[in-house]
């Protein structure tokens, strides 16, 4: 009886030892962060605690004595926007557990802030080294240059030790010249590859798109020569150099160049917002089509400066700032411009204005997360450079619709050019030329003719007994004659003779490789054609009029002038002689 009781008394005291000892050891982890097969990927900024110091002098010590009011972090990211102060946080980290597939699987996880301009982090991971309480110390950030012991990943990435003790909180420092924004991401190993492999993947991919619009319209500059596609190439560089900067491209390859860049990356981003607003003016034209938001821009544009001289001058964090916000100034400008244009009537601002509402769409993204309004993930963090991208291909469309604007108003242009041109060398009433058109080409008729050997004429024609036909007819019906005359001479030389209109009712034709018989034969044509035309002036009345023509060739050394004078003394000889008749000089 007595051993009956003990084994219950035995048997009741290890179940109550599950109840007591069981769920304090599960209590005790409950607080701690872990990642494993079944979570592979925790953010821990909602498990945190954090303290802002705007002094920036506290350490670890300060912190670890726990007399210090640190607040809960309800939030999946750390967002203090423009706060100058250095921020601790800890949280409890436990070792990755191994799943039940994988027992032999490390239990080391990676600890990953998505922002590359964080300058120095320090991590205070709590250990258990031979039973014994220990504390490592891991350091990264732009900042902290040798010293890092960052795991090389694009962003600062920690791989923590596998001996981390869960029961004490990872404390973590964070100070930065720029402003505070980022997640923190503990991942499994496998987590971290595939998580990482992505990341790059998509980088590649966009930053890939970038480089080829900038060598393909830089191939279009080098043929064409036009100062829009210099621009265009210089912004989409600044573009590429401030993203791949910020997104840590450069130090993860070159660690040295990265930390540079980083420290400048206020310069790259006022220099890619003065290029895109240099862009916008010589494309847009805004001094033609939006003349408000040209001055604007210009003064805008001179503010760039002032950004770039406080970062040299290590004035980052106001470099930071005013970047920022002239940045989200810029943005709304450049829009409203391109509508402005838009409304003017220039029509590759069409494309101009699609560019840059989706890249405006992405940089309010990116600065709403910067301001906590939308989550901060890994859409949102790199959201800039797919909407640079997709920009820099619509924005190289505009330039290429530009082009082609361009090229049908020079066309159009030409062409008005060339019927001015006609309308000022051709006479309104026959639709020959005028006696302007002759003088020139007479002397490049005359030029050529003496280049290649050939022989060249010239006829003068005058309407017989015209100023009676007029006086009896009126000058509407004399008028009908001359352009009958007109059209005769248009259907019956060759293409390559001229015939002018040379004042009232006389007429010229040049005649192109014609000997003195040719000549002749032409004019007894045109004479004979004339007169078998007939008008009537008035109901009834079938008039015949007539016409004289006087023929002269290009003598050797003769010049234009004198050739028309032996030709006006041609005519003079057969309208003296009778009159409907060829004579030759």
């Amino acid at each position: 009886m007595n051993l009956r009781v003990k084994s219950f008394f035995l048997l009741w005291s290890a179940l109550l030892a599950l109840l007591l000892f069981s769920p304090a050891a599960a209590r005790a982890d409950a607080g701690a962060v872990s990642v494993g097969s079944d979570r592979p990927a925790v953010e821990i900024a909602a498990q945190t605690e954090y303290l802002l110091d705007p002094s920036g002098r506290l350490e670890y010590g300060d912190i670890a004595g726990g007399h210090l009011p640190f607040h809960r972090h309800a939030k999946t990211s750390f967002q203090f926007s423009f706060q100058r102060a250095t921020l601790w946080f800890k949280c409890r980290i436990a070792p990755a557990v191994p799943g039940a597939d994988d027992p032999l699987a490390s239990r080391r996880s990676f600890l990953v802030f998505d922002n590359a301009a964080l300058g120095s982090i320090t991590l205070y991971v709590p250990v258990v080294e031979n039973g014994k309480p220990g504390l490592v110390t891991l350091t990264g950030g732009w900042q902290q240059g040798d010293k890092s012991k960052e795991f090389p990943f694009l962003y600062p990435t920690f791989a923590l030790p596998d001996a981390i003790d869960a029961s004490r909180p990872v404390i973590v420092r964070v100070a930065t010249p720029f402003a505070l924004q980022f997640r923190a991401t503990l991942y499994t190993i496998d987590a971290f590859r595939e998580s990482s492999f992505i990341l790059f993947l998509i980088i590649g991919l966009f930053v890939g798109i970038l480089i080829a619009m900038i060598l393909y319209n830089l191939a279009l500059y080098l043929f064409i020569r036009d100062r829009h596609y210099l621009f265009y190439i210089t912004y989409i560089f600044f573009l590429l150099l401030w993203q791949c900067t910020l997104i840590g491209l450069f130090r993860y390859f070159w660690p040295p160049l990265g930390e540079v860049l980083i420290a400048h990356i206020a310069v790259f981003a006022s220099l890619m917002m003065l290029f895109a607003i240099v862009f916008a003016i010589v494309f847009l034209n805004t001094a033609r089509t939006a003349p408000r938001h040209d001055k604007v821009l210009k003064g805008l544009a001179a503010f760039m400066g002032v950004i770039v001289a406080a970062v040299f001058l290590r004035q980052l964090w106001l470099g930071n700032l005013l970047s920022y916000l002239s940045g989200q100034v810029s943005l709304l400008i450049l829009l409203t411009a391109g509508l402005s244009s838009l409304r003017s009537g220039f029509r590759p601002a069409l494309f101009y204005v699609i560019a840059y509402s989706v890249f405006m769409a992405s940089a309010l993204a990116f600065i709403f997360k910067f301001y906590g309004w939308v989550p901060n993930n890994t859409f949102t963090m790199h959201i800039v450079i797919f909407g640079s991208a997709a920009e820099a291909i619509l924005l190289s469309f505009a330039l290429g619709y530009r082009i082609r604007v361009m090229q049908e108003e020079e066309a159009l242009l030409r062409e008005r050019e060339r019927s001015l041109e006609a309308i000022s060398v051709t006479d309104e009433l026959t639709g020959l030329f005028n006696r302007r058109f002759l003088n020139a080409s007479l002397v490049k008729k005359i030029a050529a003719a003496r280049r290649s050997g050939t022989n060249l004429s010239l006829l003068m024609l005058d309407v017989d007994h015209f100023k009676d036909f007029n006086d009896t007819y009126g000058h509407p019906e004399g008028d009908k004659v001359l352009a009958a005359l007109g059209r005769l001479l248009m259907q019956t030389l060759r293409e390559e003779d001229i015939a002018c209109r040379y004042g009232g009712e006389e007429f010229v034709v040049i005649l192109h490789n014609a000997d003195q018989n040719a000549a002749l034969e032409a004019a007894a044509r045109i004479r004979t054609r004339f007169a078998e035309w007939s008008f009537m002036p008035r109901a009834g009345k079938d008039a015949h009029l007539t016409i004289s023509i006087g023929a002269a060739v290009l003598n050797p050394g003769e010049s234009g002038e004198h050739l028309i004078f032996r030709a006006d003394q041609a005519l003079y000889q057969a309208k003296h002689t009778g009159r409907n008749r060829v004579c030759s000089a």
